[in-house]
């Protein structure tokens, strides 16, 4: 979720309780933290948010050119997964929030 939307579930998840709020790898999208209790044991819940994707699929090179590439065989082509964007760090910051 976006991360208003991140704040208002934990603070409604928390029952109007204390919350913490900390910042994760990903400086723009806060981690909120507070306790509770799960399946009638005590836990530490985090609720933190996303912004935008966090990874991109797409062809090899060798497939991206519409010219060169019959259409039928993008259906088995090779493909690879990019980072949307590294300078947001969103793969390690929910890496990191979900230990």
């Amino acid at each position: 979720e976006k991360p208003s939307i991140a704040n208002s579930i934990a603070h409604i998840l928390s029952g109007g309780g204390r919350i913490h709020t900390r910042k994760g790898a990903c400086h723009m999208s806060p981690v909120h933290e507070f306790p509770g209790t799960f399946q009638g044991r005590l836990a530490q819940f985090r609720v933190t948010s996303v912004l935008g994707h966090i990874y991109s699929t797409d062809f090899l090179p060798e497939y991206q050119s519409w010219e060169k590439v019959d259409p039928a065989t993008l259906f088995s082509a090779p493909t690879r997964k990019d980072e949307a964007d590294a300078k947001a760090h969103m793969p390690k910051h929910i890496r990191d929030e979900a230990k």
